[in-house]
């Protein structure tokens, strides 16, 4: 007979969402169009890049419909994101803020981003465009994404890895570090990043005093 293990608890579990925008890829040819031609015009911005071109973060203001179209499901994620990580008895409206923007990551052959995490924000994410062409032989995970445990002591114990797939959105913890390894191939690859700052305002207070979140413009 089994031995009673007692209370099992899963305590600090980290959540990543990962999801397919089925109706951006259609898109994703124009937006790529839209980015190669805003690369031409506007100096990159350096901050975990190393090569390829760093948008500044206004992506989201960018006056596209595919654009817009593409940030309603940054919002739609985040919100979900949020909802599933609020406890059963919280009933609120939830408010989403941009916290530093959207900007465009674009890689070319040997582009690479630095460990590091967006501090301050609540949820992170990407949105992946294109991934150019890999070179088949290059090193395993060529321009994959990858988390690092965030448990100090296990930081070079584990890392969770992420393919990129145009058309796949992922949204993770702001604080979370993360990586993209070098990209080795032709062509482009280009993701969307973006933060997100969330207020959850009870119902009885939202419907009393309907305001936009302290700093800055709801989005919803």
């Amino acid at each position: 007979m089994a031995s009673n293990p007692g209370e099992l608890r899963s305590v600090f579990p980290t959540i990543i969402m990962q999801r397919r925008l089925e109706n951006i890829i259609p898109l994703n040819d124009r937006l790529r169009d839209i980015i190669l031609e805003r690369e031409k015009l506007v100096p990159g911005v350096g901050v975990s890049n190393v090569g390829g071109w760093h948008s500044p973060g206004d992506f989201h203001q960018w006056e596209f419909p595919e654009v817009r179209t593409l940030v309603k499901e940054f919002i739609i994620g985040g919100t979900d994101m949020t909802r599933s990580s609020l406890p059963p008895d919280i009933d609120g409206e939830i408010r989403l803020r941009f916290h530093g923007g959207c900007w465009v990551n674009l890689l070319r052959d040997g582009g690479y981003n630095t460990v590091h995490n967006h501090a301050g924000a609540v949820w992170s994410g990407c949105y992946y465009v294109c991934t150019g062409d890999p070179d088949p032989g290059a090193p395993p995970y060529n321009g994959w994404i990858e988390f690092q445990d965030p448990r100090a002591a296990n930081i070079h114990s584990h890392k969770e890895k992420f393919q990129p797939q145009a058309g796949t959105m992922l949204i993770f913890p702001g604080w979370l570090n993360h990586y993209v390894n070098p990209f080795r191939g032709k062509g482009v690859r280009i993701s969307i990043a973006f933060n997100f700052d969330v207020e959850v305002v009870p119902k009885h207070l939202a419907a009393r005093n309907a305001h936009t979140p302290r700093g800055g413009q709801a989005v919803r």
